[in-house]
């Protein structure tokens, strides 16, 4: 049993609730009788059937399926033709030489390089989709590990008003008892009443804030809104040694978004050769046949090439375009890589945050609010303190409860985050469990 369920118990006892009545509130008090989800299972669950997930892989597959359709030669052309002086058409005047029907196939060659070139930029866009398809997946994930903290936090703090509520409680008979008989003021008694009044506030909006969570989670994994997603009893801030270099080195080797980035920088590099390319002219080479009555069939062969007259309006601005959107890109990669450095230090920061603080409230704050609470008690039963010192203690104790809480939650949710940058498993779900 914790030290706040012995001072609980001492609570009823110096105030003269019956040990029954706290068996019975005790087991009323449970908010959350069903096992706790398993938390990878539902990241598991969200990542094989989030819409924008799905979305995203059949992204993948279309970009795929042009890597093939960039480099393929232009379809060649075939095209029939007649000339003469008959009016049936495609008819051929007798020894009449002005007269032919022809046929004619024509195939466009690309200077060579060019192909290559867009076939390569296609696969670097279909790399670039599988980065943010990873992206997707991992920012779904910390989205659900996020939720699903708070989503435990909500049922601790509702577990918790409800003991605090039964305290209160305990508080407003013993108040009552004691205005009955002139040793309490009435607005003893009114506090009192206004407290368990607040706290019942207090549940309306966590339960509020729990259906919001649940459908939160419930949308990420595809489920409908109103499905139950229960939440361990206790969570264990997950063990964390890692430096602040060493998460930098793994999200600049790990992040997506960089590595995309990086993509996009490399694909714009290709778009400029190829623009440098398209300043060659691309080839055309033809087959004719052409048929005369009485005359011997005629073949032939075309041959034909663009010429860039017009290069510098089209072709050198086309070069221009592509250098400018490859520094575009750089700068797009910089930017990212700063605004990941500064991510990971603010998250890590936070975990450094609340873990000193979790050190602080278990050593400090917690033990000396539950000492205070004790001792304004004794004084309260013999006179030494008002109702008011005796509630504000209360208070105290209860508010360090709730901010231990929740800032474990804030300490896994910073490592979920931690996660989605790093590529890194830092929380520990061997430290969710029950009480």
């Amino acid at each position: 049993m914790t030290r706040r369920a012995y001072l609980l118990i001492g609570i009823y006892i110096l105030l003269g609730v019956p040990w029954a009545t706290l068996g019975q509130s005790s087991r009323a008090s449970e908010v959350n009788p069903s096992p706790p989800q398993n938390l990878n299972g539902l990241v598991q669950e969200a990542i094989a059937r989030n819409p924008e997930i799905l979305a995203a892989r059949h992204a993948i597959a279309a970009s795929r399926a042009r890597i093939p359709q960039a480099g393929a030669w232009p379809d060649p052309t075939v095209s029939l033709s007649y000339g003469g002086n008959a009016l049936p058409p495609f008819t051929v005047m007798r020894a009449d030489p002005s007269s032919a029907r022809q046929v004619m196939a024509e195939q466009m060659v690309p200077y060579p390089g060019k192909a290559r070139l867009r076939t390569e930029i296609a696969s670097r866009d279909a790399d670039a989709e599988t980065l943010a398809n990873e992206a997707v997946e991992r920012r779904v994930a910390a989205e659900v590990k996020q939720d699903y903290f708070d989503l435990t936090y909500v049922g601790q703090s509702l577990a918790l008003l409800q003991k605090d509520r039964e305290a209160l409680e305990g508080f407003e008979k013993v108040t009552e008892a004691r205005y009955s008989v002139g040793k309490a003021a009435q607005q003893d008694v009114l506090r009192a009443q206004l407290e368990v009044t607040q706290l019942l506030q207090r549940a309306v909006l966590l339960n509020q804030q729990r259906r919001t969570l649940q459908a939160q989670i419930n949308t990420l994994r595809a489920a409908p809104l109103d499905a139950s997603v229960s939440t361990p009893a206790t969570v264990q801030p997950s063990p964390f040694s890692y430096s602040q270099s060493q998460l930098e080195a793994a999200a600049t080797a790990n992040y997506p978004v960089l590595k995309q980035r990086q993509t996009m920088v490399d694909q714009s590099r290709l778009s400029v050769d190829l623009a440098r390319k398209e300043t060659r002219p691309d080839f055309s080479v033809g087959y004719l046949y052409m048929q005369r009555d009485g005359l011997p069939d005629m073949y032939g062969i075309t041959l034909s090439t663009s010429l860039p007259l017009f290069h510098r309006r089209k072709q050198d601005m086309a070069v221009a375009e592509a250098a400018a959107n490859l520094e575009s890109a750089r700068e797009m990669h910089a930017n990212e890589l700063i605004m990941l450095r500064n991510q990971v230090q603010q998250e890590f920061l936070e975990v450094q945050a609340t873990e000193q603080l979790l050190t602080l409230y278990a050593q400090g704050i917690r033990p000396q609010s539950s000492l205070t609470l004790e001792s304004s008690i004794n004084s309260y039963q013999t006179g030494a303190v008002d109702f008011l010192t005796m509630l504000s203690n209360f208070q105290a104790i209860v508010d360090a409860e709730l901010n231990h809480d929740m800032q474990v939650a804030s300490h896994e949710k910073a490592l979920a985050r931690l996660e989605e940058l790093t590529g890194l498993n830092l929380i520990q779900e061997g430290d969710i469990g029950h009480e």
